[in-house]
């Protein structure tokens, strides 16, 4: 009997060692370390966008001379011979010191003294008002009220220097009829020194 109560005891004491001495796994593992933090410091990053609007100056442009004075295409009255000669519209030259005062072709009346005194337009040019060759007097009339015949046909002024003179191959012995069509008109410069046969 006392050797069965020792068996027990002593299994007892077994089953109780068993129980709580035998390792787990993990205990008789090495320790597991964990490598340092690898993980860089945050750094916030700002990206700015900047915007310059890029303009190129124009290129420098040719100094163009615009001849205000009144005429008709590059022909303006008041200017030189040589002027004149310069556009290309005419051949005028002086001869030499028996030339009279005044030079005439079909398109100008040059004098010495005052340049181009007249400008003959072409046939089918018109005037700001829109006369032109094949209008009649009347029109004339109509569309400048202060108009007035004069030698061969009728007058009008374009500004305080100068006037039209629209001419009539039909004209009247007398007076120029209204319906009376305009053959011819010319650009005069008020106080021409050239004679009306110039004109």
């Amino acid at each position: 009997m006392k050797r069965s109560i020792v068996l027990v005891a002593i299994a007892a004491a077994f089953g109780l060692t068993a129980c709580t001495s035998t390792p787990t796994p993990e205990q008789n593992a090495a320790p597991v370390t964990q490598p340092p933090s690898t993980t860089a410091p945050s750094t916030s990053v700002v990206t700015e966008v900047v915007t310059t609007t890029v303009t190129n100056p124009p290129a420098p442009q040719a100094v163009v001379n615009v001849d205000s004075r009144l005429g008709y295409g590059a022909l303006k009255l008041g200017m030189t011979l040589e002027e004149a000669r310069g556009t290309g519209e005419t051949n005028l030259t002086w001869q030499g010191a028996d030339d009279g005062p005044c030079l005439s072709d079909s398109k100008i009346t040059i004098s010495k003294q005052r340049g181009v005194v007249a400008i003959t337009l072409p046939v089918e040019a018109k005037t700001s008002k829109g006369i032109g060759v094949g209008s009649t007097f009347a029109d004339v009339k109509n569309l400048y009220p202060g108009a007035h015949e004069y030698r061969g046909g009728w007058t009008a002024a374009v500004d305080a220097n100068s006037y039209y003179v629209f001419f009539s191959i039909t004209r009247s012995e007398d007076y120029h009829e209204l319906t009376e069509t305009i053959s011819g008109i010319k650009l005069v410069a008020n106080g021409a020194d050239c004679g009306p046969l110039w004109i």
